[in-house]
Order: C-alpha cells, then structure tokens, then sequence
C-alpha cells in the first residue's frame, strides 16, 4: 500500500535557507563561482510574495528570491522555483516569465536570474522556455532547468559528495522518496539514509538539521515510527554520538499533532488558531497533519498573516508561505 504524508514544500524551504550556498555549489557550480560569499545571501520572501500575490499559482511549489553580491561587487537577485510535483502544469513556463518579469521591473538596475528544479519524474520532456508570436511580435523567454531525476544515475557521486555537500543529502532523500512510497520499503531507505548520515563528518547541528529536512520528506505511518526511533537509538550506541534529542523531537512532535486540539498552545490567543482552522477546513477540507502541525508552532503575527493569505490561495501550501 502506498502512503506519503510527507511535507516537501516545508523540507526544500529549510533546506534552501540552511544550504543556499551547498544548493548552488551542487546544482550551478558555475554560477556559484561568480557570487562573493563572503557576504551571505539575503532571502527577500516579503518581496517575492508581493511579486506573486496577485500571479496565478499551480500546485505544490516552493519559491524563494535571494539577493547575492556578485565577485565584481554588483548585486544580484536569483529567484529559485522548485517544483515538487510530478505534473508539470501548463501554466509552468508562463509563471517562470510573469516572476522573472514583476522581478525587472522592479528591480531594473540588478540582474535577475530565474531557474528551477523539478523533484520528480515529469510526464513528458520539461519546459525550458515561454514563447509567442502574434503579427510579427515575438517573445522567447528560457530558463535553466534542474531535473533531480537525473541524478538518480549519479548515486554514487552524491553518496561521495555526501560527506562535504550537505545539499546532496537532501537531494539522496528526496529521490530515496521517489522510490520508496510504501511504509516498509520507506523505512528501509530512511534508516539507511540515516545510517549514513550518522558516520558522515558533520557538526551535532548539522546532523540534526539534515535530520529534520529527511523527516519532512520521507514521512512514515504511525505503526512504523516507533521502528525508526529504535533503529536511531541503536545507532546512536553504536557510533556513541548522543543525539537523541532528534528522536525525542520526532516523538514529541507526533504526540503534540495527536493529542493537542489545534489552538490550545500555551501562550497565544485561541481564537486566532480556531477561526484559521475553520477556513482552512472550509474552503481545503480535511487539513494534513503538517498544517495543523504548523499552526500550532506559529505566533500572533504569522497567524495574522496566514488568515489574510488563505482568502486568495489556490491550494492549502499557498497559505503558509
């Protein structure tokens, strides 16, 4: 039987803001070649969602806007659009423009690079440009194109990258849950994928990050969870690096979604949660466990802000950006 509750849009926007630099360094060596990271990226989501806010969306995208100085001092804007869908919609290439477009406009004096990674395998070749002509009046617009698939032929590389590159952790777990969509196979890669991860040399904070963004994507069933913690613990003896307090979050976090009314969090205004979580449910249906999940994590303001973004989204993942 298959199962995925996985949240992939929350997984890829932690891995962009942890990894930027590894992501560039992986998937566009030759861009990040150019960029000055001696001065850290800046993600302007603010500005990227009043570029969108008023474009049509598709479904199950990530977007992030990121301001970087260039190795000749200027500054730079790369919108990075990660698709994690296995459909490309019709509207795909056309979105690319309008973003790419809104983004000139208002920022007319720095270059603005539009690229995209589609997680999944796409029905079909996949779109690298938005063309017309009408009566003479033409327009080609292209952008580059990261197929992960691809790299599905590269294990071996990513495996060895691995060690140095936390990105192309994230990118073994994403295509480990291409593959394993069933709970037990499931389980086997995420165990195995954890394994590695543990006899990797990164930092105690590096680890439990990589941790949380595998988590995300390779969501398992509840009858299995407690295998996987075992599994963990296990390791955790084995290779006698303590950090349980990972699995302890893992337990925890299904617990709190389980057994927490939404809105009963200590500390923030009931109302706001209960009244969110009624439109949500009106106009989406059923909500996930991961949108509960975040409700419960999030402040006044976020939840103030989501309460407007939920009036014009066209899916549920549009809220919580």
């Amino acid at each position: 039987m298959s199962f995925d509750a996985s949240d992939y849009d929350g997984a890829w926007k932690d891995a962009l803001d942890a990894y930027f630099p590894q992501f560039m360094a992986l998937l566009w060596p030759s861009l990040h070649a150019q960029i000055d990271w001696v001065h850290k990226p800046v993600f302007l989501d603010k500005e990227l969602q009043a570029v969108m806010r008023s474009a049509k969306r598709g479904r199950r995208h990530v977007d992030k806007l990121v301001s970087l100085r260039l190795l000749g001092g200027q500054q730079a804007l790369v919108l990075i659009h990660v698709e994690v869908q296995a459909r490309q919609d019709a509207g795909f290439s056309a979105r690319m423009f309008t973003y790419h477009i809104r983004l000139h406009e208002k920022y007319p004096d720095r270059p603005v690079v539009s690229m995209a990674v589609l997680t999944e395998r796409t029905h079909g070749p996949p779109q690298l440009s938005y063309a017309y002509q009408h009566w003479g009046c033409s327009l080609n617009f292209t952008f580059p194109i990261i197929h992960l698939e691809s790299w599905r032929q590269r294990m071996k590389e990513l495996l060895t990258l691995a060690s140095a590159n936390p990105f192309a952790v994230v990118i073994l777990a994403q295509l480990e849950a291409n593959t394993a969509r069933d709970g037990p196979a499931r389980l086997a890669s995420k165990t195995e994928l954890m394994r590695r991860l543990y006899y990797w040399s990164f930092s105690r904070d590096n680890v439990i990050q990589l941790f949380r963004i595998i988590d995300a994507m390779m969501a398992l069933p509840e009858a299995l969870a407690p295998t996987f913690e075992q599994a963990i613990s296990q390791l955790e003896e084995e290779t006698q690096m303590t950090y349980v307090t990972s699995v302890e979050r893992v337990r925890l976090k299904r617990e709190r979604e389980q057994g927490i009314q939404i809105g009963r969090e200590e500390g923030r205004e009931e109302g706001s949660v209960k009244i969110l979580a009624a439109q949500l449910a009106r106009k989406f249906g059923a909500t996930p466990d991961w949108a509960q999940a975040r409700l419960v994590e999030a402040d006044e303001a976020t939840l103030n802000r989501w309460a407007i973004q939920v009036l014009d989204a066209q899916r549920i993942e549009d809220v919580f950006i």
